[in-house]
């Protein structure tokens, strides 16, 4: 048996992100271990997945931050409008893409879908009358009191009982946002450009923020430091980077020439925007993506995780003026021993050039 699995994840995202117990946790995270372990029950239960669809509006936020996780999970992004009043069109493109999957392909046996919108009623009564197997995976308290008295609660899974005990059990502790920056989402997010095309607060609009310093004199110099704090959007968080180590072994010294070229890709970022900072998310598409292109997206994620976990890095969350939402930032800890050694490295580099 194979099983479609359909996304509404704006409605996914929304339902976990107000959750008091889940307070602290990203909310883009859980949402993607929610539908990863998904995937595994559907393998468990002899339905694995071979079609999988996700709508959002992903030039926005929260759906521009998971597009390419999305992705390489096998959840193919859709994108959906957005009318005047805030209301995307999710539903609609949702339930005629089910439609089309069940009059077109006789070999897929159940459909998931991944919502509890009442306005799904409609087609999950169509599943049902084409015999095909039908789940709806949502949060309880989130679903539509109609949805599961028309699904049955034997076909309702409960989201939550998918978000796996590991990702509970070490609650972050995320700094209070400031009164000035109350309007914030409390998900920690890691921000693209605005759909508007303005940069956040303190940015120059490429990743970095927009205090000039000197390339030669990024990466050292308490002065330089204090002055590159000044301009800076305001801290809302220091964000703990909870990303899954990669699933490849490399051995030690692999790991470690990783990491340091990690370093010094962060280090040129620096001197390319004249900031001390990088802008988290477009260096992970940008520089990471072309420079470790061996390596998947999850792997690349995981060297920024270990830097940080070593205290080579720190990563904040800035205040954003143009959206409602924070953006994410890399800082460089430059008296950290193993900076201290790619600089010198790059120096001795540049010397023989």
């Amino acid at each position: 048996m194979h099983a479609a699995v359909f996304v509404d994840f704006e409605n996914l995202f929304h339902s976990l992100n107000n959750r008091d117990e889940l307070t602290g946790h990203r909310t883009r995270d859980l949402c993607l271990g929610i539908l990863e372990r998904l995937k595994e029950r559907l393998r468990d239960d002899k339905s694995p997945m071979v079609l999988g669809r996700s709508y959002a509006a992903f030039d926005a936020y929260p759906g521009m931050e998971v597009a390419h996780d999305l992705a390489l999970m096998g959840f193919d992004p859709q994108y959906v409008l957005i009318g005047h009043q805030g209301k995307n069109a999710a539903d609609v493109q949702l339930a005629c893409d089910v439609c089309r999957v069940l009059y077109r392909r006789p070999d897929i046996d159940a459909i998931v879908i991944v919502s509890g919108d009442r306005d799904f009623i409609p087609i999950a009564r169509q599943v049902l009358e084409e015999n095909r197997e039908l789940r709806v995976v949502a949060i309880p308290d989130s679903t539509s009191g109609d949805l599961r008295m028309r699904v049955g609660a034997e076909r309702f899974w409960n989201a939550l009982d998918l978000i796996t005990p590991d990702r509970l059990q070490s609650k972050p502790q995320v700094p209070a946002v400031p009164a000035a920056s109350s309007g914030l989402a409390r998900d920690d997010a890691i921000s693209v450009a605005p759909a508007n095309g303005h940069a956040p607060a303190g940015t120059n609009g490429n990743g970095a923020a927009a205090t000039p310093i000197a390339a030669n004199d990024s990466v050292h110099g308490a002065e330089d430091a204090a002055r590159a704090a000044r301009g800076r959007a305001a801290i809302v968080g220091h964000i703990p980077v909870t990303w899954r180590a990669a699933e490849e072994h490399a051995t030690e010294g692999e790991q470690a020439d990783r990491l340091q070229q990690c370093i010094e890709l962060i280090l040129r970022a620096q001197a390319r925007h004249g900031s001390s900072e990088v802008w988290l998310s477009p260096f992970l598409k940008g520089p990471m993506s072309q420079h470790f292109s061996g390596l998947v997206h999850p792997e690349r994620r995981a060297l920024v995780n270990e830097l940080r976990h070593r205290g080579v890095i720190h990563i904040e969350e800035r205040a954003n003026q143009y959206a409602d939402h924070p953006y994410s930032v890399i800082v460089l800890d430059t008296a950290n021993p193993m900076v201290a050694a790619v600089v010198e490295r790059m120096k001795k580099r540049d010397e023989v050039r």
